[in-house]
């Protein structure tokens, strides 16, 4: 009978990379780096010479969750490290700045396969009188009568046949140890027949002994069938010890004081013996080698998968052929293969469970089966009849690892269940223990189930291991917990110490990581669940609500915040109506909705609840915080003359009940404000006050939106800073504002937002793409697409910038067809004045006036916007370029623009608007005069610093009495 065993190896420097046993080798010996590392460097040198951005990083890491860039790259140094890069010179992950990473470490690919025919293991006979029940089944040589083995094919685990046929050679004891279905019998046989250094091998299955003192008996008739005497174990042994021979012991969990017993005597009388022993947990003998069988690799949730991709994974391979075997002949699709990858994660590798779930999709299809999974019909489906039968379902494979547990270590796996994801021992001690079962007796249940595999260990973050429950255990634990009375209190005592939790997270201080929280999501959304069930306490649901936005921040979607936030004001007792808790709900929710792409109307209402619980409570803080939300929400929607009236309101509100640290953050809200109406004087003044009372001393008590709004104005300021004629400082600010926020998403995502317009406004076009691709990063596949659209359209003005007008209206005209549909209107104009200029380069002149025209009319609709003069000033350029230039139109919108530029003191909008007009008198016609260098030459003088931007540089050509230069730029 043939057996493949198929695996990739992947070799680079002294290191072996051993995808689907999840093992890093170097020099030997295994390096251990982190489940979150390892995915990471699967990955990379998956595509080794390609470069990954940091999203399909996390995708890899972090299936199915959304965390901060900060995760990446702490295990990004931390696997630096463990690889020694830099060391001696090796480089072998590169950083690639604006992309992500690339391992360019040269990588060597093996496929490492076993193939033979194998004879059944040798017996030398049969056992001819012992009855079923009392006797081990014995593997013969084929003949009449003899078991045959079963055809079976290997896959993923060249690695361990590897090890262990090395492992037996130089071990007298090895023991393979795994939870059960993860093929340790099956490596076993295949292994018997691929060493071929012992003159023979003898193969006991002790499924079916029931007691220890029987396994001595067992096993001798197995080694000397026809042997029958007073001592039967040692007289098998002196007919053992002739032969240099290897003995497996198949299935000792369940009698291992015997198996220890029996190979104590046996390893001592006979020398020349090698034992090879596969068990749920080890012996813990002296001399035992044990050898950890892991389940099979799975592919990550990378959210873009192959067909191909998802079959080099042997889970996937596994599934689709016995998929086939059970009816379905269709070959894996492409958009099939996430499906298929999702069904081998939830199934945790574990090869029997995926035979016997994938040999029920003839009957109910990939969609059916994953949608199943949840359902515990699933453990009852059958295998193969001629299995043995602990292995013919995935129920009776649990139910004999479940029996090998003591009552108190069965309770203690049952109430583990509740725990939706990965949790440290402080959490399973508070969550489990009650006046039954103590602090240490959950200690002792949880050491005992890791030694079963029935708990695996996690790495929770850098410093802390942690357990998990594999998920098809985790479903199976969840059945056997049949007391109502006993799930209630054990799902009411673990929501309560994860409110506890994020209670001291909440806290703690203000530069803790959030991404070292991120492990414990699951269990929060677990009690959440709970909490907001029929049989649940809502009160412990609203208050682990109230803390998931300051908890949490960017680590959940948006839209994920909206809807706990909704289930937690629907069902918030009478009693805690009217409440604090009451108004932090419509607080967050109001956040969540703001910036989660819901409705105006809805947005408005939640902002209109707060500020009126608020008032009724006299909140002032909530009330003031809830106001520079308010602002926020104007700014967002493109309303900026109601916005600067809301800062007002906030001043004026500070200036009475507030103290210094609310008249700083009026003083943001105002010079944002003022700064989007145009009024940038003003706008200066306001920034001046608020952050030379700050003196880099933030006020502490910052509520959410009061942090936005000085993040919003740290990257305004560098605008105001540009316009006023200060661009080298300010492009030092935009760059210090970005690098501030590096490691929290959002906050990032809207520097970059509103910073790049800096870069591309001062010519710097290499520093604005590479911002561009960072951003882009960010807003790909998030619950946030209205930073995605303001990053495309920004890269269609890159483009214009550039030369490329054609494609920069193919980018622009595809998000700017419907303004209505804009979900960022603040970014309108400088978007619409784009496009209308690429069109008027391409001689769509209609059209740019059309587009010039409507970003003109939203700028009078928002009361006024800082980017007017440039409006204007396209507008007269796109007239110009016309085939009958109105110049008179031409003059009149150069004029207005240029006397806006002046009253408002945006020294950067009046060096344009003069460059405009020098261009505009050469096509009429008109030389460039020396009263019109002197003026040219007055304006360039009020630029601050050495930086010279694109219209400095246009502007120093003019003076040099280089017109054509000047024109060309």
């Amino acid at each position: 009978m043939g057996v493949r065993v198929v695996n990739t190896v992947f070799k680079f420097g002294p290191f072996s990379l051993h995808p689907v046993s999840r093992t890093l080798v170097r020099d030997g010996r295994e390096l251990v780096i982190g489940s979150r590392a390892f995915d990471m460097l699967v990955a990379l040198v998956h595509k080794q010479g390609e470069v990954i951005s940091r999203r399909e990083l996390m995708a890899c890491a972090w299936s199915g969750l959304s965390v901060e860039d900060s995760n990446v790259r702490v295990q990004m140094a931390h696997l630096r490290r463990e690889l020694g890069c830099g060391v001696n010179g090796d480089r072998y992950i590169a950083s690639v700045a604006g992309r992500g990473y690339c391992f360019v470490m040269p990588v060597e690919t093996r496929e490492a396969e076993f193939s033979s025919h194998i004879e059944p293991i040798v017996s030398d006979a049969t056992s001819g009188d012992m009855s079923p029940g009392d006797t081990p089944m014995i593997e013969e040589k084929s003949k009449a009568g003899s078991i045959p083995l079963r055809s079976e094919t290997i896959l993923g685990r060249s690695s361990d046949l590897e090890e262990l046929s090395v492992a037996v050679e130089e071990r007298r004891l090895v023991t393979v140890v795994g939870p059960g279905g993860v093929g340790k019998t099956t490596l076993a046989r295949v292994l018997a027949r691929h060493v071929r250094t012992f003159d023979q091998t003898k193969f006991v299955d002790l499924s079916v002994i029931t007691d220890d003192a029987l396994v001595a008996g067992a096993v001798a008739s197995v080694i000397s069938p026809h042997t029958r005497s007073g001592d039967p174990l040692r007289d098998a042994v002196t007919w053992l010890a002739k032969k240099r021979s290897l003995l497996i012991l198949d299935n000792c969990e369940h009698v291992i004081d015997g198996v220890v017993d029996a190979l104590s005597f046996i390893l001592a009388q006979s020398p020349t013996t090698h034992v090879l022993a596969t068990s749920i947990e080890a012996l813990r003998v002296s001399g035992e080698a044990v050898h950890l069988l892991r389940p099979l690799g799975t592919p990550p949730n990378t959210g873009r998968m192959t067909a191909s991709h998802a079959l080099a994974w042997p889970s996937v391979e596994l599934f689709m052929q016995r998929a086939s075997d059970g009816g379905h002949k269709a070959k894996l699709a492409d958009e099939e293969a996430a499906v298929v990858a999702a069904i081998c994660r939830r199934l945790d590798g574990n090869p029997l469970a995926i035979e016997l779930v994938a040999s029920r999709v003839g009957i109910y299809g990939l969609d059916g089966v994953l949608n199943l999974l949840d359902n515990q019909l699933t453990f009852r489906w059958r295998g193969d009849r001629d299995a043995a039968p602990r292995h013919q379902t995935v129920q009776s494979l649990l139910d004999w690892s479940y029996a090998l547990l003591s009552a108190k270590t069965q309770t203690v796996l049952n109430r583990l269940s509740v725990f939706g994801g990965e949790f440290d021992m402080d959490a399973a001690m508070e969550v489990i223990a009650d006046s039954e079962i103590s602090h240490a007796d959950v200690a002792m249940a949880i050491g005992d189930l890791v030694d079963k595999s029935l708990v695996a260990l996690a790495d929770l973050d850098e410093m802390t291991r942690a357990l998990k429950l594999r998920e098809i255990v985790r479903t199976y634990a969840a059945s056997k917990m049949t007391s109502a009375d006993e799930r209630f209190e054990t799902q009411r005592r673990h929501a309560l110490f994860y409110l506890r939790r994020m209670r001291a997270w909440d806290s703690a201080p203000t530069n803790s990581s959030v991404s070292l929280r991120e492990p414990h999501l699951g269990n929060v959304r677990a009690a959440l669940q709970w909490a907001f069930a029929d049989n649940g306490d809502n009160e412990i649901g609203a208050e682990i609500c109230a803390l998931l936005l300051d908890v949490f921040s960017d680590t959940l979607q948006l839209d994920e915040y909206g809807q706990w936030y909704k289930r937690a004001l629907a069902s918030l007792p009478s009693e805690l109506r009217n409440t604090e808790l009451h108004l932090k709900l419509w607080e967050c929710l109001a956040t969540a909705w703001l910036f989660g792409g819901v409705s105006d109307q809805d947005v408005e209402t939640a902002f209109e609840k707060g500020l009126e619980l608020s008032l009724n409570l006299e909140q002032h803080r909530r009330h003031a915080n809830l106001l520079a939300g308010l602002c926020m929400y104007h700014l967002k929607k493109g309303d900026f003359r109601s916005g600067r009236e809301i800062a007002y309101s906030y001043r004026d509100k500070a200036n009475a009940e507030g103290g210094p640290e609310e008249r700083v953050i009026a003083g943001w809200m105002l010079g944002t404000m003022h700064h989007m109406v145009g009024e940038q004087v003003e706008a200066a003044e306001a920034f001046d006050y608020s952050f030379s009372r700050a003196a880099g001393r933030y006020p502490s008590n910052l509520c959410y939106f009061e942090r936005t709004h000085l993040l919003l104005a740290k990257i305004i300021q560098a605008r105001v800073t540009w316009l006023r004629g200060s661009p080298e400082i300010a492009l030092q600010m935009a760059e210090n504002s970005i690098d501030e926020v590096r490691d929290h998403v959002s906050s990032l995502r809207a520097s970059l937002t509103i910073g790049i317009p800096v870069f591309l406004l001062s010519g710097e076009l290499e520093r604005a793409e590479i911002l561009i691709n960072q951003l882009a990063e960010l807003t790909t596949g998030t619950a946030t697409p209205e930073y995605s659209e303001a990053c495309i359209a920004m890269r269609g003005e890159l483009l214009l910038l550039q030369g490329d007008a054609q494609q920069s209206v193919e980018i622009l005209r595809g998000k700017l067809t419907s303004v209505g549909s804009i979900r960022l209107p603040c970014m309108i104009n400088g978007n619409l004045r784009a496009l209308a200029e690429a069109l008027s380069m391409v001689g769509e002149h209609a059209e740019a006036i059309s587009a010039i025209d409507t970003s003109l009319a939203l700028s009078e609709r928002a009361g006024g916007s800082y980017f007017l003069p440039e409006l204007m000033r396209t507008k007269a350029m796109i007239l110009l370029s016309s085939p009958q230039p109105d110049f008179t139109a031409v003059q009149r919108l150069l004029d207005e623009g240029t006397a806006i530029a002046r009253r408002t003191s945006a020294i950067g909008w009046e060096l344009r608007l003069y460059l405009a007009q020098l261009t505009a008198d050469q096509m009429f016609g008109r030389r460039l005069t020396n009263g019109s260098r002197t003026k040219l030459g007055e304006i360039v003088q009020s630029f601050q610093g050495c930086f010279e931007t694109a219209d400095l540089r246009t502007a120093k050509s003019y003076l040099r009495g280089e017109p054509d230069t000047a024109l060309a730029s």
